[in-house]
């Protein structure tokens, strides 16, 4: 399953049937995560206790900062680079080890200071055991990267699926075991080694310990930007996750990130399925604008028709859905997942604009955008905080619709797409979110008005919801014969064909 090599990635006329592949084969992966990450989130959510989840939560929000510095952004500049040699692709791999190692090292040393700044002493040990994940994400990076340049993303899917499986089955056997916080911990550490291990088989890099000074300069060119980029990304991400534990409050703190977490499933889910293979395909289209303002706005059209009408939908049965996954202690996580539910599309499709724009070279101007989110984020939080976690919740879904405008205004501007036309995309899915909840609500006030069990109140606004989104959706693609609906039917169709031929 090795990639091609380096300087052959899929020619532009191609970019279509990779990233229809691509997007099919992470389809298939992420049905198999997805399910297992319901699976363990109800477990775990009742075998496990908020505190347990906070204090993990506190460790993970560090190692989840640490992470995108891992490797100066040269994994993103092997990616969106036309051309690559074998010196680019050994000088990425030994920055990426050394900094890995370094990483891993440095959080060992400064796990007690960071336990102190949240005030949950338990954390200290949790974050020197999950140092070990720096080390393993050095060695497999520049494996991972080559096969997204290549668009080889059956082995990535393979990987991905296998691992989460392995970190998930771990983490579930240790809570039922009373493992507490530390199940978590032993499924991440699982999750990763298997990752790496994976990765370095199926596609060997050009395994070096030289830097090349002039292959470095070359890829830091753009890896710098990234960089700053993600650094920005991952605080405003977790930032108000450390305002939250500033509380001290572990209970707090474990309510905001299950709410936080459940939200950003979908942006989770687009990201494995859909935002790994867009990188690469918008890259080989950088010089082509009008291919690229096309995919941008199909994209944003795709996620609007999905994710307004389920944020609505959400938003209705908060309450069954956090009871369902979650249990009944868990109830004070209602109004913040509410509040959150609102930007579930601007938390997924503010990406798209980011990489739309990456990928055409402008990518400090995309880290810039992650930084005003950045100070947005952390500023709104540590001015709510005193409302509590639905205080941080608005704050940082109003810094999420920012962040939105920003990146598609990047996006719009090295495209050349028209304003109106970007605005256009969304108006599909917001009369179909506009459709869903005026059905949704009288429903479910019905529903527990008659104190229908939890379940059935559950499943029947879910049905009601989709059943309406479909139905409406197949009126509006029969209506519509060209421009973007056209373009979608004509993919559906692809899609359909596809699952009879596998049938």
């Amino acid at each position: 399953m090795a990639p091609r090599p380096p300087d052959q990635a899929p020619a532009p006329e191609h970019v279509g049937h990779h990233t229809r592949r691509g997007i099919s084969w992470n389809l298939a992966g992420a049905a198999v995560t997805n399910t297992l990450r319901l699976v363990t989130v109800v477990v775990l959510g009742r075998v496990l206790h908020p505190h347990d989840f906070g204090v993990v939560a506190a460790a993970v929000s560090v190692t989840y900062l640490i992470h995108h510095v891992r490797d100066l952004g040269l994994g993103p500049a092997l990616v969106q680079r036309a051309s690559l040699d074998r010196a680019h692709i050994a000088t990425a791999f030994a920055v990426s080890l050394y900094l890995g190692l370094g990483l891993g090292l440095a959080l060992v040393l400064a796990a007690p200071l960071i336990g102190a700044l949240y005030g949950i002493p338990e954390s200290v040990d949790v974050l020197r055991a999950l140092g070990v994940i720096f080390a393993l994400r050095g060695a497999a990076m520049v494996s991972n990267v080559l096969c997204q340049r290549a668009m080889n993303f059956r082995a990535i899917a393979l990987v991905d699926a296998t691992s989460y499986g392995a970190g998930s089955i771990v983490a579930m056997a240790c809570a039922l075991g009373g493992a507490g916080p530390w199940s978590l911990v032993a499924g991440y550490l699982t999750e990763e080694g298997l990752s790496t291990a994976l990765y370095l088989s199926l596609s060997p890099p050009a395994a070096s310990l030289r830097i090349q000074r002039g292959a470095l300069r070359d890829l830091l060119g753009f890896g710098a930007g990234q960089t700053v980029s993600q650094i920005a990304g991952v605080l405003a991400t977790v930032g108000d996750n450390f305002i939250v534990g500033g509380m001290r409050d572990a209970r707090a703190l474990g309510y905001y990130t299950r709410a936080y977490d459940l939200i950003r499933m979908p942006s989770a889910v687009f990201s494995n399925i859909v935002g790994n293979v867009l990188f690469p395909a918008f890259s080989r289209l950088q010089r082509d604008r009008e291919r690229l303002a096309a995919s941008f706005r199909r994209v944003m059209m795709a996620n609007a028709l999905v994710l307004l009408p389920a944020s609505a939908a959400l938003i209705v049965i908060a309450p069954e859905a956090i009871r369902i996954l979650m249990g009944d202690q868990w109830d004070d996580a209602v109004l913040p997942f509410r509040i959150l539910a609102v930007t579930m599309l601007m938390r997924t499709s503010y990406k798209v604009g980011a990489m739309v724009a990456a990928a055409a070279g402008a990518v400090f101007a995309v880290a810039l955008a992650n930084v005003v989110y950045m100070v947005c984020v952390i500023g709104g939080a540590a001015i709510s905080i005193r409302w509590g976690i639905a205080g941080v919740s608005t704050t940082t879904a109003i810094s999420l619709v920012i962040v939105y405008a920003h990146c598609c205004y990047l996006a719009m501007i090295v495209s050349g797409t028209p304003a109106r036309a970007l605005l256009g995309a969304h108006v599909p899915g917001l009369l179909l979110a506009i459709l869903v909840g005026a059905a949704a609500w009288p429903a479910a006030l019905a529903l527990r008005a008659a104190d229908a069990p939890v379940p059935l109140r559950f499943a029947a606004v879910a049905v009601l919801g989709v059943g309406i989104a479909l139905a409406a959706t197949a009126l509006w693609l029969r209506a519509r014969r060209g421009g973007d609906a056209g373009w979608l039917r004509e993919e559906l169709g692809r899609v359909r064909r596809r699952l009879r031929r596998a049938g």
